[in-house]
This record gives C-alpha cells, sequence and structure tokens, in this order.
C-alpha cells in the first residue's frame, strides 16, 4: 500500500483546534498526487487526457490536532471505462488511530474538448499492476 506522511499545520485548523473537516480533501488530493506520481501515472497526463474529481466521501473518525503527523495510505479501487476509485485511511503516527477514511473518483477528462474519455490502457495496466500488487502485500511507500 502506498502512504503518504504529512504534519498537520496551523492553517489546517479550526476554532476548536483541531484539523476542519474541509482539509482533509486537500490531504487526499496530497496523497492521490503522490501515489500518481510514484506509480508513473502523472507523467502521462496532457491536456488531451488528465484527471478531474468527479466524486469525493469521507468518513470521520477522530481528530487531528496541530503537530500530528498522519499516514495517508492510498489503494486503488474499481476501475472503469473513463474513471478510477481510490481509498483513503488516515492514521495518526503517535498511536495508531483511525483519523478518517475515504474515497475518491477521477474521470479521465479532455481538456481540449472539455469532455470526459476513455482511460488510456497505459494508465489502467499501472492502476491494474498497483492494485494486484497490493492484493499481494507485495507494496510498502512512502
Amino acid at each position: 500500500m502506498f502512504v503518504h506522511t504529512l504534519q498537520v499545520r496551523f492553517r489546517d485548523l479550526d476554532a476548536y483546534n483541531h484539523v476542519n473537516n474541509a482539509v482533509y480533501l486537500t490531504y487526499f488530493e496530497e496523497a492521490r498526487i503522490a501515489f500518481i506520481t510514484a506509480i508513473g501515472m502523472r507523467g502521462l497526463f496532457s491536456p488531451e487526457r488528465s484527471t478531474v474529481l468527479a466524486h469525493a466521501e469521507i468518513d470521520y473518525r477522530a481528530p487531528a490536532r496541530l503537530g500530528d503527523r498522519l499516514d495517508i495510505a492510498v489503494s486503488v479501487g474499481e476501475i472503469r471505462n473513463t474513471s478510477y476509485a481510490l481509498h483513503y485511511r488516515i492514521t495518526r503516527q503517535a498511536d495508531g488511530a483511525l483519523i478518517a477514511t475515504g474515497k475518491t473518483v477521477q474521470v479521465c477528462f479532455n481538456f481540449v474538448l472539455n469532455a470526459p474519455t476513455r482511460l488510456p490502457e497505459a494508465w489502467r495496466a499501472l492502476l491494474r499492476d498497483r492494485a494486484q500488487a497490493e492484493s499481494h502485500g507485495a507494496i510498502e511507500a512512502r
């Protein structure tokens, strides 16, 4: 499983001194970009084939606070004709507490035509290979 680590910043906090609910989407985005870069997919993006976020869901489990180091595990979900899903699990390094879980669905998008487009086979192969490796417990990355 791919793991991206970050530290909670002051700007991430709300009036109650815990991470604001909207910030978790930014955490997912940071982990997603690190993930697609690590598997070599980001280098394949172009104006004709990139992604847009079509769906996001988050389940909050425990608060994260200033200075917490968080591990964001990213795994591949369903791969469809024009989209793919990623699943997230955020834990606090200090005690292993589960902070949040979530899912995003990315749609392959042609910005020249302003329309969704089919996932390129190269993307599909990278995602499939990663999902297969994850299912066999063969990958741990930071």
